[in-house]
């Protein structure tokens, strides 16, 4: 009787399946085959004693998901259809063989539907995030294809460096290393039957195994290069614990691994079965997960033996392991190659983040167009965050690292601003939550680390490698023995010396926070842990008072390579010890001796209190550090670059000049124009902009629904907005600046959500004549007081150049010849090669005009009324801008453009001035 149940139940199970399949695809095959099972319970019920005489309900199996999965029950979004799909599959893998075992098709579904439902979602466990909502994404939809290089390291990574270690990459001493191309993992292993996998930490050595079964489980082998093959995903630790049981072979192991998700189908003839027809691909994950190392050498044993007599039936197989302790078991067989993972690089990290927000924002809202644009702008922000801080870079350079950050950033924490709690996550991360995890079978695959003692010892053993190896970060292993057994005799350790060994050996191994990264030296696994856990020593040190870290820190102002330990530091004091009126002093004691070179102690200051604000320092601390600023942005004495750097906190911390808003009068009259200096005349007075219109000032207009309101465009403006303009007879180039940005990107400026860009106090980018048009439109009808006949407009040639030479027709607007310190030009660094960008409005008061008019020359291009070309189709613009070199900048040069153009160096000034007929 229990058997026929059981045959029964198994016949509904595939009949269930074949439903679904006809159900997505109307298919006559499929309905015969459902009638004939039908048929065969029908029979099967006539012959039994007792006759079943009601449906059995189907078995809602759930899935029981270990650390590193995510359980799910039932049906997911699309796994009716998807489900379904494994049946076809199942049939379609099998069709060309004559397997001896009965029920192979249906073990071989409830195996691949196992496989879906098991690792479907990506697994967020052991990141040390919490959310009131748990979030499920989809692991297909976040993948981001990994690339290796086909060789191994010297040490436990990579050498000095590329970028997962912040240090440039040499050999060791002046020359750089030379190393492979690296190759999309997938393609190596379309290329070999055998492939070890290695990597640091995180670097998406399981998540890629688990890609490759789902996308072999849902029959999509053909589309990623591998074909039709049968994935066999399992840990490797957990066969390790069956060795040291009992004696059990490979291929027996994985049938006993799998016994439990198919009830009484037949795993293991199955796997027999696949492996007799080379048609197995097997995923043996986390090699270093065995940590005695006797066990380890036994498993690589059984494993290379496994490989060596199936590999000739034409299966394939892929072994994966940290990069730490794999030398010592290092595996040898004809066809077995070794690659190693390597960084993201940018196109992978926003790939990534791209794939991320779009994931998250459809969970929350479903494929809508807010989900979009909500996904549009997160992208964006991570984006900057990212790219803004060279130690946030540097951690974004693995899957696990960037995954955390990610979900750091929905959490709300500010970046890169607030990067001390990333990195304070990050290493409790590594050190104990997802080191628990990450593995497939769920269990730690080491012993617990003690995570505040561990970073009371890391903490000081960091800010000694800092100080004899800054920006470098590598020590000879006997040397850091030799610290770790003084920090553990400071610390009363009755036995320093084996304390020192075991410690090295657990962070190495459990942690994987310090390697060794070639022969005989160690390093942190990134610059960026080195730097902060250095940070950690020196706020630690302080014991609740500020003069011995200034002590510490001041000597290093102006250090490039002590700058994000400084900042990190304060940080530590302010947020993460809760001590913002240490924190305070300490930002104050800088602008107060200013230490270092001249400037330098300002600004380190100022970009302090920004990580910290709110909360970080005391607003009292805040209001005179950016007193302090003004005076440094608008030095002459001070390095041009720093003299930006000011700028741009400033904004930030939300200051801005008082007369932002003003105008300054220009009274009517005569005035030398031109480079031949030749007399012209303005009947009437007018009244000029003061500064060129800030994001500041022009976000108002934004937030007021300019952009959608018909009333401030001109009609071919309004065309621009809507994207009706492309239906008219252009030029060329005219066409190329439509097609660079689409209607739907004309709601705000083209570069408004750029950071450096986009700065409150810096001028307003990427705006074309038409936006210019109509923000004097708006603001036309929010000034009251204009005199009769007035209006707010874009100044005409003569009214620009009016109000930049003064009367005399001056060839800069401070006078004679270029000064570099008085405007923002190409030729305004002592290199020769700019400033990088735009910089605050009120940077340069040695190149205000007679008239009292600010940055008339150089910063932006600024968008006048009058047009170039007699056929009216290019319209002039004045002053020069950041990219542009000193002779551009002369009051008298007049450039042209579209009006359809909107550059990184172009915005407006307006000026109150007689109305004008087009």
């Amino acid at each position: 009787m229990a058997d026929q149940q059981k045959k029964i139940t198994q016949l509904k199970q595939k009949i269930q399946s074949l439903q679904a399949l006809q159900k997505a695809e109307q298919n006559d095959s499929v309905a015969a085959k459902i009638a004939e099972l039908e048929a065969q319970i029908e029979a099967i019920e006539k012959n039994s004693v007792m006759a079943i005489t009601r449906p059995v309900k189907k078995r809602t199996e759930l899935v029981r998901a270990g650390d590193s999965s995510v359980a799910v029950q039932g049906n997911v979004a699309d796994s009716t259809i998807i489900h379904a799909q494994t049946v076809v599959l199942a049939e379609r893998f099998w069709q060309n063989f004559e397997p001896a075992v009965p029920d192979l098709r249906v073990a071989t579904t409830a195996y691949l539907n196992y496989l879906l439902d098991r690792h479907y979602f990506l697994s967020l466990k052991g990141m040390g995030v919490a959310d009131r909502v748990p979030i499920k994404l989809n692991l297909l939809d976040l993948y981001v294809p990994l690339k290796a290089r086909m060789e191994l390291p010297e040490g436990e990574t990579w050498s000095r460096g590329l970028s997962l270690a912040g240090r440039a990459p040499t050999d060791g001493g002046t020359h750089p290393l030379h190393l492979g191309e690296p190759l999309p993992v997938l393609d190596i292993l379309c290329d070999y039957s055998g492939v070890v996998v290695l990597g640091d930490p995180g670097a998406g050595k399981t998540t890629f195994l688990k890609y490759l079964a789902l996308r072999l489980a849902r029959g999509e082998g053909e589309q990623i290069g591998l074909g039709d093959w049968l994935p066999i995903i399992m840990p490797v630790a957990a066969y390790a614990n069956a060795l040291q049981s009992k004696d059990v072979p490979l291929d027996e192991f994985i049938a006993e691994y799998f016994a439990g998700i198919g009830a009484d189908l037949p795993i293991g003839p199955m796997l027999h079965e696949a492996l007799k027809a080379g048609r197995a691909l097997i995923l043996l994950d986390g090699l270093d997960e065995v940590r005695d190392i006797n066990l380890r050498n036994t498993v690589v044993e059984r494993i290379t033996d496994f490989y060596a007599f199936h590999r000739r039936g034409g299966n394939k197989f892929v072994l994966t392991s940290r990069i730490v302790g794999y030398r010592a078991v290092r595996p040898s067989a004809d066809g077995l190659i070794e690659c190693t993972l390597v960084d993201f690089e940018e196109d992978e990290i926003e790939d990534f983040v791209t794939r991320w927000t779009s994931a998250l924002e459809k969970q929350a809202q479903g494929s809508t167009a807010v989900a979009r644009a909500d996904a549009e702008g997160d992208r964006r922000e991570l984006l900057d965050a990212i790219s803004e801080n060279n130690g946030v870079r540097r951690l974004a350079s693995t899957p696990l690292l960037l995954t955390i950050l990610a979900l750091m950033k929905r959490q709300g924490v500010s970046l890169p601003e607030r990067r001390v709690q990333l990195y304070d996550q990050y290493v409790s991360t590594l050190l104990s939550t997802w080191n628990r995890a990450r593995s497939l079978s769920g269990r730690a695959p080491g012993r617990d680390l003690d995570e505040i003692q561990t970073v009371r010892v890391l903490a000081p053993l960091a800010l000694w490698m800092h100080e004899v190896s800054p920006g470098v970060g590598l020590v000879n292993r006997e040397d850091m023995r030799r610290k770790l057994e003084e920090i553990f005799t400071e610390r009363g350790d009755a036995s320093p010396q084996v304390a020192a060994r075991q410690f090295l050996q657990d962070v190495r191994d459990h942690a994987a926070l310090l390697l060794e990264r070639g022969p005989g030296e160690f390093g942190f696994i990134h610059l960026t842990f080195e730097e902060y856990l250095a940070a950690v020593a020196i706020a630690l040190g302080g014991q609740g008072s500020s003069k011995p870290i200034v002590d510490v820190l001041a000597p290093h102002i102006g250090e490039q390579t002590w700058h994000e330990v400084t900042l990190l530091t304060i940080g530590y004091l302010g947020i993460r010890q809760q001590l913002p009126k240490v924190a305070g002093e300490v930002v104050e004691s800088f602008v107060k001796s200013k230490p270092g070179p001249v400037g330098e102690a300002v600004v380190l200051a100022g970009e302090a209190v920004l990580d910290t604000w709110p909360g970080g320092v005391p607003p009292q601390s805040r209001e005179r550090v950016v007193r302090e600023l003004v005076p440094v942005m608008q030095s002459p004495a001070i390095r041009p670059d720093l003299r930006r750097r000011a700028g741009l906190l400033l904004g930030r911390l939300g200051w801005h000049p008082a007369d932002l808003d003003r105008f300054v009068e220009i009274p009517s009259g005569e005035f030398l124009s031109g480079l031949k200096k030749e007399t012209q005349v303005i009947p009437y007075r007018y009244w000029m902009a003061k500064y060129p219109v800030t994001n500041y000032q022009y976000a108002r207009f934004v937030k007021e629904g300019g952009y959608q309101t018909r009333e401030y465009w001109s009609d071919d403006g309004w065309d621009w907005r809507t994207g009706k303009y492309e239906q008219r007879e252009l030029e060329p180039v005219e066409r190329d600046w439509l097609d660079h940005r689409p209607a739907d990107r004309r709601g705000t400026p083209n570069y408004w959500h750029v950071e450096n860009l986009s700065n409150p106090i810096f001028p307003l980018v990427g705006v074309c004549w038409f936006e210019a048009e109509a923000f004097c439109n708006w603001l036309a009808k929010k000034i009251v007081a204009v005199p009769e006949n007035y209006t707010v407009r874009l100044p005409t040639g003569l009214e620009w150049e009016r109000a930049a030479r003064g009367t005399i027709g001056q060839e800069y607007p401070w006078g004679e010849g270029f000064d570099r310190n008085a405007a923002n030009t190409w030729d305004s660094d002592p290199a020769d090669s700019g400033l990088g960008g735009t910089t605050a409005v009120a940077t340069f008061p040695q190149g205000v005009s007679p008239a009292g008019a600010w940055d008339m020359s150089g910063n932006v291009w600024e968008w006048t009324r009058a047009w170039y070309d007699e056929d009216k189709r290019y319209r002039v613009v004045r002053g020069g801008s950041w990219m542009g070199y000193q002779w551009f900048a002369r009051g008298s040069f007049m450039n042209w453009s579209t009006p359809l153009m909107f550059n990184d160096d172009i915005g407006l000034r307006v000026v109150i001035a007689p109305r004008l007929e087009e």
